[in-house]
């Protein structure tokens, strides 16, 4: 059996991390084992880019936990991989970001593609975070939903919508060969087969971090893989 440890950042109900549970368990093999984690600090979520450099410290404390918890990979759920350094420096275990296995992945996919993201006030820190990725000259353009998160429960057809049409014009003006779900709520808590619908719609692949940092944190299990002590030596 696999065990993978997910932090998930956000102010979460029990509705909201049991959706978000829900999802990741229809990805993973049936010996895995999921188990999410949360911030009790302060800052818990990223509204701007700030916020990405104040979720280190409380990273790498639950990267120390979990492995000695005795968890086999830890998932950093969240497109601009924050904390992902400490982590890595402070652990033996996988640390895989759902932004950096996300992007090179798409990278092999297609030439160019786009991302729908969250907000305005996240894109330069997350274009920055996809810049230290080696995979930003590969974006055509970073554009925002600009949608409150409870409209992602509770609005989905609205937020399917917009959705589509920024992921279209990225397509058609932009020349983008494949589209980048670059929030990763916004499958999590939309209807099942939403991805498959936006491909059907749009007649390219969607990605969807989740099941690919999932994935990638299996793999490395399987492959007893981990990140390399010269570039991540030990904290």
């Amino acid at each position: 059996m696999k065990r993978l440890a997910v932090i998930i950042p956000g102010i979460l109900t029990p509705e909201d991390l049991a959706k978000k549970i829900d999802h990741m368990m229809s990805f993973v093999s049936p010996d895995t084992e999921v188990q999410a984690f949360l911030f009790s600090g302060t800052t818990r979520s990223i509204k701007v880019g700030g916020d990405v450099s104040l979720l280190a410290g409380e990273t790498r404390d639950i990267a120390i936990k979990v492995e000695k918890l005795g968890f086999d990979a830890l998932v950093i759920h969240g497109i601009c991989d924050f904390g992902i350094e400490a982590a890595r420096g402070a652990v033996s275990i996988p640390v895989v970001g759902l932004g950096s296995a996300t992007f090179h992945l798409a990278c092999q996919l297609a030439d160019h593609f786009g991302v729908v993201t969250k907000s305005d006030a996240t894109i330069p820190e997350f274009s920055r975070r996809i810049k230290l990725m080696g995979c930003f000259e590969y974006i055509t353009s970073m554009r925002a939903l600009n949608v409150p998160e409870t409209d992602l429960l509770y609005k989905s057809d609205e937020v399917t919508g917009k959705f589509i049409d920024i992921a279209r014009y990225q397509i058609e003006h932009e020349g983008a060969q494949l589209i980048v779900a670059g929030y990763s709520a916004i499958l999590g808590v939309l209807p099942a087969g939403s991805r498959e619908i936006f491909e059907q719609k749009l007649g390219v692949p969607v990605i969807d971090g989740v099941p690919v940092a999932l994935k990638t944190a299996e793999m490395l299990v399987d492959l007893k893989v981990s990140q390399s002590r010269l570039t991540y030596p030990q904290a």
